[in-house]
């Protein structure tokens, strides 16, 4: 049985110092060339557990973490010691963590025997800062110096377990099917992608198809989807509002009529004995 949030949570609070080993952390440094500090309370390894146990913690302030951890230190001094660490150290955490994850508790909640991931997008926002405006940007309807700068985030989610295994970051204005292939190199054969809507396109399914992946997607709030065996053909009006709920509205399927619903299974057939090389070379390239 998969366990709930409230369970994951309780666990992890309890078990915090635990998470992340000291020589995972110092090797994370010394892959990045951060190998060099001085000695200080808040080193990288004491930082990141303390940055973990704030956000176990329901993201508590600052000010409270020397009460949780029993270590002596101030609010600002955390700070200045979680600005040390770069972007690029969370990066390759998420991804050591996820390669770690996926050895064991990924077989874990499988749906059919299948692996099951849900990948769905959000946003955040930052700091007023012109490295982030000019990285980001914020929402067009807020006017200049008024607003904050927002990230788009895109991320890839283990369903049995909720594990975040994959985050991609990018600019405000960037759709989500733009970055959604950067998640597919953590799928396997066989593994089923649970999306919404906004994931749902021709050229996202033929990807999945060729890495072998099972996807189920919500389509479009346009697409007209009945399956109901002899579903009736109602002409609808010239006039778009009168148009009947759950008919088609392009005039190329009305002109289908009660034929909208066939669907034909073309045989193959051999080449017609008209049909040469010469033939062939004498049609129109259109």
């Amino acid at each position: 049985m998969v366990p709930n949030i409230t369970t994951i949570l309780q666990r992890f609070t309890g078990e915090w110092a635990t998470l992340l080993q000291p020589e995972a952390i110092l090797a994370l440094c010394r892959e990045i060339g951060s190998t060099a500090w001085r000695d200080r309370v808040l080193t990288p390894v004491t930082t990141m557990q303390l940055f973990l146990l704030q956000i176990l913690h329901g993201n508590t302030a600052c000010s409270h973490l020397p009460h949780l951890s029993g270590l002596r230190f101030s609010a600002a001094a955390y700070c200045q010691a979680r600005a040390r660490l770069p972007l690029r150290f969370f990066d390759l955490l998420l991804e050591h963590f996820g390669s770690a994850v996926q050895r064991s508790a990924l077989d874990e909640g499988r749906w059919h025997g299948h692996r099951t991931f849900l990948v769905d997008g959000s946003g955040c926002s930052m700091p007023d800062t012109p490295a982030l405006q000019a990285a980001f940007g914020q929402p067009t309807e807020q006017r200049p110096g008024c607003g904050f700068p927002v990230a788009r985030r895109l991320g890839l989610f283990h369903a049995g377990t909720g594990v975040l295994l994959k985050l991609v970051v990018a600019p405000l204005l960037t759709h989500d099917l733009a970055r959604v292939q950067a998640v597919h190199p953590s799928l396997q054969p066989g593994d089923v992608l649970v999306a919404d809507r906004g994931l749902c396109s021709y050229a996202h399914l033929a990807l999945l198809v060729q890495a072998g992946v099972h996807a189920v997607l919500r389509v479009g709030a346009r697409q007209i989807v009945d399956f109901t065996p002899g579903r009736p053909f109602v002409r609808p009006s010239v006039r778009r509002t009168s148009a009947v709920k759950g008919m088609p509205r392009s005039r190329w399927l009305k002109a289908l009529g009660v034929h909208d619903q066939l669907v034909a299974w073309l045989k193959p057939t051999p080449c017609p004995s008209w049909l040469t090389q010469e033939t062939l070379a004498a049609l129109p390239d259109s």
